[in-house]
């Protein structure tokens, strides 16, 4: 007897939100974001190992956190900017870019708390983390520690950011500016690891350039007046707690649930650190692929909750951009777009 993922019976094909081919197109920019973003920890894994197996463990250690931290910002965006998607949904553009900027305000508040509680803790938590690791390991993975967490807000505005592209339908800019910072990423790491021979200090400050550049890019263009959301003077945007609530309640469950697979990741990182530099340096290859894989699952998640959410948003804002639907036509086709993402995976099992 075969298993079945879901009963092709009680889908009603006719009245399906998302096809195959819409859905294809509303996740691939997310996957290709999100593997963009982890691109750079990659390449600074890939281009340190040519410095030894010292350098190498140290920036693996550190990435798991890094990574950790991305998956979290970006789903936390994500989900944040359906506020805005409201907004747009009423037609009312103002409103959407006063929630843009209550958006930015609490990603930076948020992303500041991290970046102090990492630089604050420093060895210690790494220790707290990792356990005995060697000490020229310990000693190169604060230097690259240090250096990449400044750019936790660099990461978490641009986060934001193209959160606030794909809300309004488009997602090739962000993608575009991403492939530019990581080319940016791999030059400064050449310069500063063959030129300055400055090992893993020199592919956390090329990593740490490379995201203020892109965070730069995406907020010097949101402030043109042509843009759906606009965000500019940013020193007068001030709290507006009622709506930065509304955005914590939607945001924070989403970067949480998506950081789950990555906190995993970091305990299997915890125990590898304790058997040597030798198998960390192994991992660390390893992980290259796992990335990958993760990369899709999460994507999947990210857009899944990101449309029924947005579908609601959009059916209480009044002005669809889709086609509308009572409350419990849309509750049978949630359930639809995951079975069919998961078959893109495992293949149709029905």
């Amino acid at each position: 007897m075969k298993m079945k993922l879901y009963d092709k019976k009680q889908i009603n094909w006719k009245h399906i939100l998302f096809d195959n081919k819409t859905l294809f197109w509303l996740i691939l920019p997310m996957i290709i974001e999100q593997f963009l973003n982890s691109l750079m920890g990659l390449a600074d894994t890939m281009m340190v190992s040519t410095v030894g197996s010292e350098a190498i463990s140290a920036v693996a250690l550190v990435d798991s956190i890094n990574n950790l931290v991305i998956q979290i910002f970006v789903a936390m965006a994500a989900g944040a900017a359906i506020i805005c998607s409201q907004y747009i949904g009423s037609g009312d553009k103002e409103k959407s870019n006063k929630a843009a900027g209550q958006v930015v305000l609490t990603v930076l508040a948020i992303s500041l708390s991290i970046t102090a509680f990492c630089i604050l803790g420093g060895e210690r938590l790494l220790r707290l983390i990792f356990g005995t690791v060697e000490d020229s390991v310990m000693k190169n993975a604060l230097i690259y520690f240090m250096i990449t967490a400044i750019s936790y807000p660099f990461l978490a505005l641009f986060s934001a950011g193209s959160a606030f592209y794909r809300a309004a339908g488009n997602s090739k800019f962000p993608t575009k500016v991403s492939i530019l910072a990581n080319m940016i990423n791999v030059t400064g790491n050449a310069f500063f690891l063959y030129v300055f021979h400055w090992s893993v200090a020199g592919v956390a400050l090329a990593t740490l350039l490379s995201r203020a550049f892109s965070t730069i890019v995406i907020y010097y263009y949101l402030r043109k007046p042509r843009q759906i959301i606009v965000v500019k003077d940013y020193l007068k945007i001030r709290p507006n707690m009622p709506l930065i609530v509304k955005i914590m309640s939607i945001g924070i469950p989403s970067g949480i649930e998506n950081g789950m697979f990555q906190f995993g990741k970091l305990a299997i990182q915890s125990t590898v650190s304790t058997m040597g530099t030798i198998v960390i340096s192994a991992q660390a290859m390893t992980d290259i692929l796992e990335l990958v894989n993760g990369i899709f699952s999460n994507s999947v998640g990210i857009c899944d909750g990101s449309r029924s959410v947005y579908r609601r948003t959009q059916n209480r804002g009044g002005k669809i951009l889709y086609r509308k639907t009572d409350a419990r036509r849309g509750n049978r086709r949630t359930g639809v777009v995951p079975s069919r993402a998961c078959n893109y995976q495992t293949g149709d099992m029905a």
